[in-house]
Formats: structure tokens, C-alpha cells, sequence
């Protein structure tokens, strides 16, 4: 990345010291090993390029760029592939081609599409300023005109250099009253804000003195202007209570019926007609005609207009990307394959490798994400689903996926079969403040492939169930230690105990065993870990590691049952939970994050997601700390981890965001069954080495063997389990070993089996 810090720039009010500008291109290392998914679908802002028929697409999730000669996504951009955020709230083309993309934190970054090549603007982003919001842009000459939620800057269009301090006031209007649009008419600059409409000619060398500017504030302009657009001989604003325009000398309100009393999202010209969204219709009328109104599509939820090189318009929508006219004039949609919503509640890998996740919002659902396609299951979608869209928690097994509905029951989905269980057409229970708001909340398949049911909350005092097929569900009615619980979270351990966590006021983590007769209850086992024994406020996750080990996710740090079959042999005498403790120099120092998930992965290595500080990524038994992710030091989508999942197949750790879902390759992969033929990257591989050589093609615990092409043995060591091992290029003295070609040999735990492969170093 080649970095540029443009000079000094002093301003009247001096409100920054300095403008940063970074001409830089997308790291590859970074877009390689991560991937961020976010919704694109929600287009808040769109601009034409000037040459060639694409559009550029600002969205709650990112940008998109459309071939609308074509009807084609060009590219996708979130913060892994050039953008500084991916919140955005316009865009705007530059004379020069260059697309102005504007965030809700202050950044803008700057695109050339043609060059491939991006430039940052991070002053507003890294100032003192509340409301930093990037509400719009206008340019005029060489100067870009920047509205923001806090009044307007002007950035020179050739060095990005800011000039004068901000415009943070205008004639009688509240100091850094937010503005949202800016227009050019009749050598003025017009700017819609939350008090009204203020304007002032660009002549005037002081726009920093609030009486350079003139006010209009009265109905139905008198709050919270959104748009503005100049006409030929006018300029017209909306507000979310109508329409007005201003023809140089007087102000005429709501020029059409249709526009009274309505909230009016945008307004923008397409050749000989102004088009306008109000409410949830899109009209337009003739520039000169404004009192002729024609419906232009049918309702819908829409967000922005803008035209293309042709003077047709151009419509962003929420959920439904760009509308457009194609080449025979017919209105048409386009977006991205992307995530239904950018919440991601929960998340869950099955064995075939397929992400699954509940939204976790009323409206959202649950996506599936095959590595490649995203598809969305909605009541609209599927409506098989059930009579709800609000899913809380999903699992996925072997073929096989439990998506729990907040109050609609459970749905399991078995290839292109899909059925629901409600109170209605099962035995499952209601909640309490309804008999038929069913509300599941957590589930685990058990060692025999049944699935095991928890719900938040009953009106009969059955809170566990063991779906047994053929729609048949097996109740457990609570012990005493648990009457009247909120059930959460599900795992079973190798003894096919049942770890689920309680809430409410039974809090802690209940542990239930049927001893493998799921319809005796005489011989059934149960427990409690009440939370005043971990000292802690609520648990948040729990899972069974691979040596059978329970992991217990808390608001402060994560507790380990060690023993999790001595708290069935005696539940009275159960085994005492362990508190995590991570070695940091000499001294184990007790972990104590504010914890929302723990997963773990082929390697038993443990995944932690936090409320304030992203991901820890720890050894298998937890004292060493290998990596964290948050948002400085990561592309990771948001500090607060809402879910982890480890897929087995390709070793993509996934993290779970309301601001989407974040991904990173790992060595986590399952190992083969049979050596074929090893792999090392990369090859040649330089030393001393600025990468581990990874080693790929590994069977489960692998011994691992670098020999000199005479034979001599160079070193030894076993693999971490999976398919991949590393190896740093030095001798079993520590040294970095000479340049030329080293066999690779790998061999299983009994030495049957053995995988060859040819490394060539190059010493530097």
C-alpha cells in the first residue's frame, strides 16, 4: 500500500490541523484470508458514472456497481475490498469519474473504477464532531461541497485539501444543525437541514459568517428538509411534510395534491421530468408542469432516485437493490447475491459444510450460505417456515437443521422438506403470556442423532423436549431445582448429558441425563450449577470441547467442568467449575471478558466472542492466547460477537455480527482419511520467512518428517490434528536451513500410512 500525507492545510477556524488523503488499492493478504458478507440490498444513495452505463450503489452494507446496459453486479465493495466503512449514506461521481462515497462515521472514500484505485478522507471521521454523518455531496468548480450532520465542509476536488473551517451555522438556524441535502441554482448553494432551507452565493468569500446565509423555515419546510433539486427555473425541497420550490423571488408550497402531508424520502430530475418519492409511492411531473402528477411504479419501500446517462431514473430500494429501465423501457430490479439482513444472531455449520443463521430480528428470518449463493427462508420466501420470521437460534447437524422461531415453534428442514411444529399441530407448549406463542430457545443433537429441544419459557412447567420423528416429541417436566426456568442454550457431552443453560430465576447451567431411556423418567438424572457458584451474573454459551470437557461462556470469563461425568454420578457432589486462566509471561492471569459465544474447531482450539472487545482465539486447553480480532486491528464487522462457528470442511472461522458476518481462513481443517499427495505453500518458500510453510494433505495426528534429498533428517514434529501443519524452515537446532529441495513426509499415528511432497527453499 503506498501511503501519502498531503501538507498542512489552515483553516479560518482551524477546526482540524490537518487533512489526511491515502492513495491506496486493496491489500491482497487481506482480501485473500478474510471475507465480509453484508446486506447491499437497502440502496440509501445512487450516482451515474459519466462514461459508461454503471451505477453506483451506497447501501447500508456496502457498495455494488451495475451494468445497467448489461443488468449486471460489476463488483462489490465492503471494508475488506477498498471501502473505509461499510454503513454508507451516499455517493456522488466528480467531474474526474471518480466516485465520492460517503459513511455514517465520516469517512469518505474515493473510488476510480476505471484504475481500480481508492483514496481516504479521514478528517471528519477522526474529529470531535457527534454527528459525523455524510449526508450528500454537490461539486461546483474544483470544490466538493460535503454535507455532514453537523453543517457543510468543502474539500478541494485535485489535493482533497479542505477548505475554509466548517460552515457550522447558518443565519438564524441552530449551530451544526444537520444537513442532509445541498443543490446548485442561479450561482447559489442551497442546503437542506433539520431546521429548514438556508442558501448563499457561492461568490461569497465568507461562508463561515452566518449572516452570508438566508433562511426559509416555514410550512412545510419548517423541519426536517430531506431533499432538494434544481430545476430550470426553480429549485424544489421536500421535508416529511410536503413540497416546496423556490423560483428566485417567491416560495410556493405543495405545487400537486399528492404531495401534502407526505413524507417526501427524494427528489431528483431525469430529463424532462422531476421525480419524487412520497411516502411509499414514486410520482413525477414535467419540470415545467409540476402540478401534473403520474405515478411512476407501484408502492413500495424506496430510498433514493437519481438518473443515468439517458435521463432515466434511477431508484434505490430497501430490500430490493436498483430499479431501472432496461433498454425496451420496462422497470427492473437488480442486487447482489448478499445476506437477507445484516443481523446474524446466531450462526451454525453443518458436516456438508452449509453456514446457517438465524437473523434474530422480527422481520428477518434465516439465511443459508452455501460458500458460494445466499438464499433467504421468510414466511414471503418459504411459508412453510411457520407464522413467524423471527428466529432467535439455529443448528445444523448432518443433513438435518433446527431453526427455533421466537414464538412461531421450531422448523426443521431436511433437503427440500420443510415442516414447523406449533402448539397447534404438536404436544410443544406455549409460552406464558400466550398459549400459543411457542418460543424454543436452544437445541443439541445428542451421540444417538436425536435432538433435544429447551424452551425459554412454558405455561406447564415442561421445558425440555426429545424430538423422537414421525412428529413426535418427548416431554420432561422440570425437577424442583428448575420450576418455572427460561431454557437457552443446548450442549451434550459423551455421556449424552444435556448442558443447558437457565435464566431467570433459576439462573445457572442445569444438566439433565435420561440414561439412555428416554421414556422412563424413574431412572432420569439432573443437576444444577446455580450462577452464584461461578460468581457471575448470566451465562452465555456453553459447549463440550473434543475431550469431553464442558466450556461455559460468562460476563466474566469462562468457567471449564472438567469432569462433567462426576456431576451424574453424584449431582449433590458435582465437579467444581474451573475458572479459565490465560499464561501471559510467567503468571496464568484469570480471563475476564464480558463473554456472548465460545465455539470450538477441528483442532479442539477454543473461538470467544465478547460484548466490547471482538474475538479471542485461544489453545486447545485455553492458556494460550494465539490472536485476537477486533475492529483495529481487523476487518472484523463489528467489536461485539454475537455468534462463532468453525466449519470442519475448509477451516473458515465465521463470526457472527449485527452488522454482518466476518470470515477468516484458518488451518482448522478436518484431516483426511488417507495420505494422497502433501502439498507445501509456498513453493519455493523463502527464508528466513515472512509466512509459515503450510503443509496440507495430512491424516488425523500426523507425524510429520523434513528430509534432505540424501535422507538426512532435518527436523520432526506433530501435526496440531488436522489437515494442515507448519513449519518455519529451521533445523531441529534452530537454524534456518540452506537453500535447495526437501522431501515432506507425513505419517499416520500407527506409521501405515505415509504422504510424500517437495518443498524448494530459498534462502534470502
Amino acid at each position: 500500500m503506498i501511503m501519502k500525507i498531503y501538507k498542512k492545510v489552515i483553516w479560518l477556524f482551524l477546526f482540524f490541523a490537518f487533512s489526511k488523503i491515502i492513495l491506496a488499492t486493496p491489500t491482497p493478504e487481506l482480501s485473500n484470508k478474510w471475507v465480509n458478507y453484508t446486506d447491499l440490498k437497502n440502496v440509501v444513495s445512487v450516482s451515474a458514472d459519466k462514461v459508461y452505463p454503471y451505477i453506483y450503489c451506497a447501501s447500508s452494507g456496502g457498495l455494488f456497481v451495475v451494468d445497467i446496459a448489461q443488468g449486471t453486479v460489476l463488483r462489490k465493495y465492503t471494508n475488506i475490498d477498498g471501502l473505509i466503512s461499510n454503513g454508507l449514506t451516499s455517493v456522488y461521481v466528480d467531474s474526474l469519474n471518480r466516485a465520492w462515497i460517503g459513511a455514517s462515521d465520516g469517512s469518505i472514500t474515493i473510488l476510480d473504477y476505471s484504475r481500480g484505485s481508492f483514496k481516504y478522507i479521514y478528517d471528519i471521521k477522526n474529529s470531535s464532531e457527534n454527528n459525523k454523518s455524510i449526508n450528500d455531496f454537490v461539486q461546483f468548480g474544483q470544490n466538493m461541497f460535503v454535507a455532514t450532520g453537523y453543517g457543510i465542509q468543502k474539500i478541494s476536488v485535485s489535493n482533497f485539501s479542505f477548505i475554509d473551517a466548517p460552515y457550522f451555522k447558518f443565519g438564524i438556524f441552530p449551530p451544526k444543525s444537520i444537513v442532509t441535502s445541498l443543490s446548485l441554482f442561479n450561482s447559489k448553494i442551497y442546503a437542506a437541514t433539520v431546521a429548514g432551507v438556508a442558501y448563499a452565493p457561492l461568490s461569497s468569500t465568507n461562508l463561515n459568517n452566518p449572516g452570508s446565509w438566508e433562511t426559509y423555515s416555514s410550512e412545510p419546510l419548517n423541519a426536517n428538509v430531506k431533499c432538494s433539486e434544481g430545476l430550470n427555473d426553480k429549485i424544489i425541497f421536500g421535508s416529511e411534510t410536503g413540497v416546496a420550490y423556490y423560483d428566485g423571488t417567491t416560495w410556493h408550497n405543495n405545487p400537486n395534491p399528492v404531495t401534502t402531508n407526505k413524507s417526501i424520502k427524494d427528489i431528483k430530475r431525469a430529463g424532462d421530468n422531476v421525480y419524487f418519492i412520497a411516502n411509499t409511492v414514486i410520482y413525477y411531473s414535467p419540470v415545467n408542469n409540476l402540478a401534473n402528477v403520474t405515478q411512476y411504479h407501484e408502492q413500495g419501500t424506496y430510498l433514493s432516485l437519481s438518473s443515468d446517462n439517458s435521463a432515466r431514473p434511477l431508484v434505490g430500494t430497501f430490500e430490493n437493490g436498483l430499479l431501472f429501465q432496461n433498454s425496451n423501457g420496462v422497470v427492473t430490479g437488480i442486487a447482489p447475491n448478499c445476506p437477507f439482513r445484516n443481523s446474524f444472531d446466531n450462526i451454525s455449520i453443518g458436516t456438508d459444510g452449509i453456514l446457517w443463521a438465524a437473523g434474530g430480528q422480527t422481520d428477518a428470518g434465516f439465511y443459508k450460505f452455501d460458500g458460494n449463493t445466499w438464499e433467504s427462508y421468510t414466511t414471503a420466501t418459504k411459508p412453510e417456515i411457520g407464522s413467524s420470521n423471527w428466529f432467535r437460534r439455529i443448528i445444523a447437524g448432518d443433513g438435518v437443521v433446527w431453526a427455533l422461531g421466537f414464538g412461531g415453534g421450531p422448523t426443521v428442514i431436511r433437503g427440500n422438506t420443510i415442516k414447523n411444529f406449533n402448539t397447534s399441530n404438536s404436544i410443544l407448549p406455549g409460552n406464558t403470556s400466550g398459549s400459543t406463542f411457542c418460543v424454543p430457545f436452544g437445541g443439541a443433537f445428542d451421540n444417538n442423532g436425536n435432538f433435544w429441544l429447551s424452551f425459554f419459557a412454558t405455561g406447564n412447567s415442561t421445558n425440555l423436549f426429545m424430538y423422537a420423528g414421525d412428529s413426535t416429541f418427548i416431554p420432561y417436566v422440570n425437577p424442583g431445582i428448575i420450576q418455572n426456568p427460561n431454557l437457552e442454550q443446548v450442549a451434550v457431552d459423551n455421556y449424552n448429558t444435556k448442558w443447558v443453560i437457565s435464566s431467570g430465576s433459576q439462573s445457572g447451567l442445569y444438566f439433565f441425563n435420561e440414561n439412555g431411556t428416554p421414556t422412563n423418567y424413574g431412572d432420569d438424572i439432573s443437576g444444577i450449577y446455580y450462577k452464584n457458584e461461578f460468581g457471575i451474573e448470566n451465562i452465555s454459551g456453553v459447549v463440550v470441547d473434543k475431550n469431553n470437557e464442558v466450556w461455559i461462556s460468562t460476563n466474566n470469563g469462562v468457567f471449564i467442568i472438567r469432569n462433567p461425568l462426576g456431576a451424574i454420578q453424584n449431582p449433590n457432589q458435582k465437579p467444581a467449575p474451573e475458572k479459565l486462566g490465560i499464561i501471559s509471561g510467567n503468571l496464568k492471569v484469570p480471563f475476564t471478558e464480558n463473554c456472548r459465544c465460545i465455539s470450538i474447531d477441528v483442532l479442539n482450539q477454543k473461538w470467544i466472542g465478547t460484548e466490547n472487545n471482538g474475538v479471542f482465539h485461544l489453545s486447545s486447553d485455553g492458556s494460550t492466547l494465539l490472536e485476537t480480532f477486533n475492529l483495529g486491528n481487523s476487518p472484523v464487522l463489528s467489536n461485539q460477537i454475537n455468534s462463532i462457528a468453525v466449519s470442519n470442511k475448509d477451516g473458515k472461522a465465521y463470526f457472527g455480527t449485527l452488522s454482518g458476518l466476518s470470515s477468516i481462513q484458518t488451518d482448522a481443517i478436518s484431516p483426511l482419511t488417507d495420505f494422497d499427495k502433501i502439498i507445501c505453500s509456498p513453493n519455493p518458500y523463502l527464508v528466513p520467512p515472512r509466512v509459515t510453510l503450510k503443509i496440507d494433505g495430512l491424516v488425523e495426528n500426523s507425524s510429520v518428517k523434513i528430509l534432505s534429498l540424501s535422507g538426512d533428517l532435518i527436523t520432526e514434529f506433530v501435526s496440531p490434528g488436522g489437515r494442515i501443519a507448519s513449519w518455519d524452515g529451521k533445523d531441529s537446532k534452530g537454524n534456518y536451513v540452506p537453500s535447495g529441495i526437501y522431501i515432506v513426509v507425513g505419517f499416520d499415528k500407527d506409521g501405515k500410512k505415509v504422504g510424500k511432497g517437495k518443498v524448494a527453499i530459498v534462502k534470502q
